[in-house]
């Protein structure tokens, strides 16, 4: 049977738990990186890391921190590991040689990266893989082999071994052991043949030693990913808000414990362990939209690339000239906390690295102005994950889609899961959701390069703020006409149609967007490109 796998809550949508950053570009390239650290015997001592020339990828390379994400995953560091901040001082530091670079043409795989390994005992390995959004990630070769692969589950890839050996192998594994979810073979063009075999729980290495002893190469990769694959788990519940509402109205039960029977399908998960992940998650961002209270505004610190703008507004408000009514200016001192990024604050996306912030930002303004319960706050982080999970399954919810991708499905998240929180029902939800994201269609992902978060904060913080009122539309009886999915497929469309420019390049055709990437190559990037160790070591 195939694998099953499709949005999950804790994979795609609240996922990963991580350092403050950008979902694909900071923890989406640090689990890429740790995947290239597993494809090889021992510890790396080189690495070229490469892009394809036509993806124009050097021109952006550390605004969103993926060259750390890269070098801090080639590290063994996780997504919520402070070490990736300086990610390239301990490289440097462990003796490890290495360049980012172009390779010399394009590969079949658009936004990938191609790391070449070496290791400390001479060992070499070749990974092609891509950071895909959402902090999910693809391998498209390991070892020369085409071998596709979301880290959902532990890997065996054994090969240089006979064939006929390889087959026996795999029935001594599936004697052996009883979580094999499947066995795939693979040639890499050059007569080498490979065995990939997947678990949904870590083998023993041991029995792994005695059963290829010097007959074959094998390497074991690590399940990156919170919710691992299992042979239980169940066909999705729903794709769109109608076959949710559906659910609910035929099994007699609520709307938000039909999202919670979908995260339970997929998982495996009991109902407790479903909620208290979302406690923590709640956890997480409560501490996150408060982070600059608790360090203190005067204490945190500027970066070249970010200055703490919450310090600004803070004083602001204790002016006592702020224009905005009490919720509107409870939610941006939130916001700003979340934009800060504080390095050893972990958050949650919803769907990009600072989302669940931004949407946790107004749904906490709204639960304290109004007096609703905790449970009422976690109800609502249930009821935006299922959001969350109907928009990675018709829609690219990244900013390959432009920022409706990040920002735009952010604020739908929010706007729902603050009309459930206020009374609505399922249809109210799902209207507010629709609106929030009507409103963000055609807005483009154009970061600058060195532009210090803009123009991403004016989109991120809109999100924040206007998650109430399309929440206060839904709520008085206005139907956006169009359902949430059909929106959904409507930003998918627009994506496939699109040109690049379309997407992507918005405010950096401004003269001034222009210099600051430059200022920033020649700056801050042009000493972190290439970096030869002590050949001593």
């Amino acid at each position: 049977m195939p694998k099953l796998f499709y949005p999950d809550f804790f994979n795609d949508v609240f996922g990963p738990i991580m350092q403050p950053g950008s979902s694909g570009s900071f923890a989406g390239t640090s689990r890429v990186g740790r995947i290239a650290r597993y494809t090889l015997k021992s510890e790396p001592k080189r690495v070229r890391i490469l892009f394809n020339p036509g993806d124009h990828h050097m021109k952006s390379l550390g605004n969103m921190m993926d060259d750390r994400g890269y070098l801090g995953g080639l590290q063994d560091f996780s997504t919520d590991d402070i070490r990736l901040f300086d990610a390239h001082e301990l490289a440097r530091q462990a003796g490890i040689s290495y360049e980012f670079g172009e390779c010399s043409s394009d590969n079949s795989w658009t936004g990938s990266t191609t790391f070449e390994l070496t290791g400390a005992e001479g060992d070499t390995a070749v990974l092609t893989a891509r950071s895909i959004g959402g902090g999910m990630v693809s391998t498209y070769t390991i070892h020369g082999f085409p071998i596709v692969w979301q880290a959902d589950t532990f890997a065996l890839l054994a090969w240089g071994g006979e064939h006929a050996f390889l087959h026996e192998t795999e029935q001594r594994l599936r004697e052996r052991l009883h979580d094999i979810l499947g066995a795939a073979y693979y040639e890499d063009g050059q007569g080498r043949s490979a065995l990939f075999v997947e678990f949904s729980s870590l083998p023993d290495e041991n029995a792994f030693d005695e059963i290829f002893a010097d007959r074959a190469e094998w390497r074991l990769l690590p399940a990156l990913l919170p919710v691992v694959t299992t042979k239980n788990r169940k066909p999705q519940l729903f794709k769109n808000v109608q076959e949710w509402r559906q659910v609910s109205e035929e099994q007699g039960i609520s709307f938000v414990q039909a999202a919670i029977e979908y995260e339970k399908g997929f998982s495996g998960w009991t109902d407790q362990k479903v909620w208290d992940y979302f406690e923590k998650i709640n956890d997480i961002l409560f501490n996150q939209i408060h982070s600059l209270e608790t360090v203190g505004y005067d204490r945190a610190k500027d970066t070249p690339n970010l200055p703490i703008y919450g310090r600004a507004w803070n004083r602001y408000i204790q002016s006592g000239r702020v224009l905005e009514d009490p919720i509107t200016r409870h939610i941006i001192t939130h916001a700003m906390s979340t934009n800060a990024k504080l390095p050893g604050t972990k958050i949650v996306p919803g769907p990009m690295g600072t989302g669940g912030g931004y949407l946790y930002s107004a749904i906490d303004a709204v639960r304290e102005a109004h007096g609703f319960s905790h449970e009422k706050v976690i109800e609502g982080l249930i009821v935006a994950a299922g959001l969350g999970a109907i928009a990675f399954t018709n829609a690219q919810a990244s900013g390959n889609s432009g920022c409706v991708g990040e920002s735009g499905i952010c604020c739908a998240m929010g706007s729902g899961a603050i009309a459930w929180m206020a009374g609505g029902d399922g249809r109210q939800v799902e209207n507010a959701a629709s609106m929030a994201l009507q409103a963000s269609l055609g807005i483009p992902c154009d970061p600058i390069p060195g532009g210090k978060e803009f123009p991403c904060i004016t989109r991120t913080i809109r999100a924040a703020v206007t998650a109430p009122l399309y929440a206060d539309l839904a709520l008085s009886g206005i139907d956006p006409l169009i359902p949430y999915h059909e929106v959904l497929f409507a930003i998918e469309e627009n994506r496939k149609n699109s040109s690049e420019s379309m997407l992507h390049c918005g405010i950096n055709a401004a003269p001034c967007a222009k210099q600051c990437q430059a200022c920033f190559q020649s700056e801050q990037m042009a000493d972190k490109l290439k970096y030869e160790a002590d050949a001593s070591r």
